[in-house]
């Protein structure tokens, strides 16, 4: 196998083992899991930086108190205090809870639902300090885990089902955060283009030695004359840019 691809299959592996061993691998683990890979210590180091930002600790937990703000910290601490008065299931009895399940006891379906509700609180630290509050990631972790369990496929395996469920819980997480991020980006380029105006405002307006008209403005900055009339609009107006009221 190509060394690249090779590295790339061990980092995924490591990454899903660190994850399953509660955010944390050893030194002795990243030696194991590259053992057919020569690696220099600036290239473990960036392994371990890798995991770091993967939200991994090496050779100890990682600490997640470190990127959340004071107000996650204490919804986190409320939230994992109220879930010590629900029963907290083994893996073994969670497969047995989904087969019973999916074998038609529907009324183990809230059972089933509260045995994931620590693992949504897992997967919402993963998620965390990407700019969505994780009161909101564990909120999207529990709509998507009640969805989820209403649509299990009687046909698969336990494993299989565990796993489908854990999927769409960070699935709707990771959708949660694009659309985040996606809306703030729009926010970002719109700020810019209206800063983008003003400038060339000001330069027309430097060149001409009076207040420039949409129409000018619109051709000298290759602006579209809705969004210019946006800006105006939003901003309040620019005291050097005449609207002559054309449509």
């Amino acid at each position: 196998m190509d060394e690249k691809k090779l590295f790339i299959e061990r980092m995924d592996k490591l990454i899903k083992y660190g994850r399953e061993n509660g955010n944390f691998v050893t030194k002795a683990d990243v030696d194991s899991y590259f053992g057919e890979i020569t690696l220099t210590e600036d290239q473990k180091q960036l392994i371990y930086n890798f995991l770091y930002d993967s939200k991994i600790g090496v050779d100890e937990p990682f600490d997640f108190d470190e990127i959340l703000d004071e107000e996650d910290v204490d919804f986190l601490q409320m939230y994992i205090d109220e879930l010590e008065n629900i029963k907290k299931y083994s893996n073994k009895e969670k497969f047995s809870i989904i087969d019973e399940f999916v074998s038609g006891n529907d009324g183990l379906k809230d059972k089933l639902i509260e045995s994931y509700l620590r693992d949504v609180v897992e997967c919402a630290k993963l998620y965390s300090g990407g700019g969505v509050t994780i009161e909101d990631l564990i909120g999207e972790g529990n709509v998507a885990l009640a969805f989820t369990v209403d649509s299990l496929d009687k046909r698969s395996s336990a494993k299989e089902l565990d796993g489908f469920i854990t999927d769409c819980i960070m699935s709707a997480m990771e959708e949660l955060l694009y659309d985040d991020n996606n809306e703030a980006s729009k926010i970002n380029t719109w700020a810019e283009n209206a800063n983008e105006v003003l400038e060339k405002a000001k330069e027309l307006a430097q060149t001409l030695g009076r207040n420039v008209t949409i129409p000018e403005l619109c051709q000298f900055g290759d602006f579209d004359e809705d969004f210019l009339r946006e800006v105006l609009q939003i901003t309040g107006g620019i005291e050097i840019i005449e609207d002559n009221g054309t449509d």
